[in-house]
């Protein structure tokens, strides 16, 4: 997709073929782009709205990026295809998807500070109500980093809702819920990729259709409760879905967009001609960050 340069980030006039692009909350002007790595897939943001982070999967770097000026402050090589980022307790958690593990970085100078086996293929690194840092799993559990797990769906993602872990489970078209295996189905035979916090108890979901560059897929909130779902909108390759105010974003790769989804259930594009594939909301600097990779 993109030639990484040797500063690891450059000024890009040709925003569709990748990298960072920063969106105005508000109305979706862009306000700044760069090309950062040459596969980014995931990308997160400091409290202090300062700095995002990146994971670029196959040359399995992670970097550090200033905001708004989009200025790379570090670069880690991690190898084994960085995907997950979590930022707790003054570490940057990464999880690597063909390196078994969840290395520690220092979100300061992305020194390596610790690693920790996981079962291979782990994705999402979040927190379960305690407080624990928990990694998704394609092979059917939620690990901890002590080396327990807990059962779950064969999946890249994990959200709760109170104390409940639900995952999704990929290929079978359902939710999960760790520990008891509790299984709920889409509403249509869609696949879910991503999850994450609606409020109000509910869980955000992505699913892509069974050719995801060309059927469609669903963007859904989920009450668990009432093991409802609501269809907010149907796109082509929903990567990524998540809340900011009360604004739902998805990065719709397939139709090279960001939608929005506002609190009425209207859905608008904020980006056109933008292959969205991973978001973080920027609050502080009244952004959206996102991640343009043609080739996920």
């Amino acid at each position: 997709m993109l030639a990484t340069s040797c500063a690891g980030a450059t000024s890009s006039s040709n925003h569709e073929t990748g990298g960072l692009v920063l969106l105005s909350l508000a109305d979706g002007t862009r306000t700044a782009q760069a090309t950062i790595g040459s596969d980014p897939v995931a990308v997160i943001v400091s409290d202090d709205g300062r700095t995002a982070y990146v994971a670029d999967s196959s040359p399995g770097d992670v970097y550090a990026v200033t905001l708004p000026d989009l200025h790379v402050s570090w670069r880690a090589h991690t190898g084994g295809a960085p995907f997950g980022l979590l930022l707790h307790d003054s570490r940057l958690l990464v999880s690597l998807f063909s390196g078994a593990a969840v290395v520690e970085l220092d979100p300061v100078t992305g020194k390596k500070l610790a690693s920790h086996p996981v079962t291979a293929g782990p994705g999402v690194v979040s927190l379960d109500a305690s407080g624990r840092v928990i990694v998704a799993g394609t092979r059917g559990e939620i690990d901890y980093l002590d080396g327990t797990s807990v059962r779950a769906g064969h999946g890249y993602a994990v959200a709760l809702s109170g104390v409940d872990m639900w995952t999704a489970d990929y290929e079978r078209a359902e939710l999960v819920r760790a520990g008891d295996l509790h299984v709920v189905g889409l509403p249509m035979p869609v696949f879910p990729f991503w999850l994450s916090a609606g409020g109000h108890g509910t869980i955000l979901v992505a699913a892509e259709g069974a050719d995801e560059d060309h059927d469609l897929g669903g963007v859904f909130a989920f009450e668990p409760a009432a093991e409802r779902f609501e269809t907010l909108a149907l796109l082509h390759d929903p990567d990524q879905v998540l809340l900011s105010g009360d604004t739902r974003f998805v990065a719709a790769h397939g139709d090279r967009e960001v939608v929005a989804i506002l609190a009425d259930g209207s859905v608008k594009t904020l980006a056109s001609d933008l292959p969205a594939v991973a978001l973080a909301a920027d609050p502080a600097l009244n952004l959206l960050v996102v991640v343009a990779n043609d080739h996920e």
